[in-house]
């Protein structure tokens, strides 16, 4: 469905300030995305979001001029949390492998909120709606989530733990796949997640040429090392 002209996609000043200030606009917006990722766009109303959030349907209208805003806007929330998420993402800054094993943790810790994000970003995509604030906050998710495995593949190069591998390539190779582990845990109603994630965590080390064995060699000659400067 279009987003109908003259729609106030953005919200004015005064309606951006009402939903920074109150605690409520974030609870509709939860409730929102929590109806819209399991029904889809089209088949949830206004009255059925504000029998969820638990207040009068009027109420909505008072932070989000019409159900297409407040689609945009819920799916800005879930982006810019998972956003938040991914750059918070991180073990060790000096060992690669830590990071990398920290990133399939969160991801499955985070497993349904990515998965609400994933399917309201699809209902986006197959609708007419567009917005260049959603388009770029899309893109910032995924550079990000890019840009982590990406750094740190390099990094496991440049130290002599990984082989010379494509590190742009083989960071857009897994966030892609994860993207389609997201959609089977939705589609599937038996799908093991975390057995899928751990399945693609494997397969990333062994195309990277990282063993454990390998790990201990290079942490030996990195002490070995600092005990020649030490002397």
């Amino acid at each position: 469905m279009a987003i109908r002209r003259g729609a106030k996609i953005g919200g004015d000043g005064r309606r951006r300030t009402r939903q920074r200030s109150n605690n409520r606009s974030d609870e509709i917006l939860e409730a929102a995305l929590r109806l819209f990722s399991e029904r889809g766009y089209t088949a949830v109303s206004i009255k059925e979001i504000a029998k969820e959030s638990k207040i009068n349907s009027a109420l909505i209208y008072y932070y989000f001029s019409s159900k297409d805003h407040l689609f945009i806007e819920a799916l800005k929330y879930s982006t810019q949390t998972a956003t938040l998420h991914h750059r918070q993402s991180h073990g060790p800054d000096d060992d690669p492998v830590a990071e990398i094993n920290f990133w399939f943790e969160a991801n499955a810790r985070m497993a349904k909120p990515l998965g609400q994000m994933l399917r309201l970003m699809l209902d986006f995509r197959m609708s007419r709606k567009r917005s260049a604030s959603v388009d770029r906050l899309i893109v910032d998710f995924y550079e990000a989530e890019i840009g982590l495995l990406r750094r740190n593949i390099s990094k496991g190069v440049k130290s002599g733990l990984f082989r010379p591998v494509d590190a742009e390539e083989t960071a857009l190779f897994v966030s892609t796949h994860l993207d389609g582990l997201m959609a089977a845990a939705s589609i599937r109603v038996d799908y093991d997640l975390r057995a899928g994630l751990r399945h693609m965590r494997k397969v990333l080390f062994a195309w990277i040429g990282y063993t454990a064995e390998r790990g201990s060699r290079r942490n030996s000659a990195v002490r070995n090392r600092l005990q020649a400067v030490a002397v």
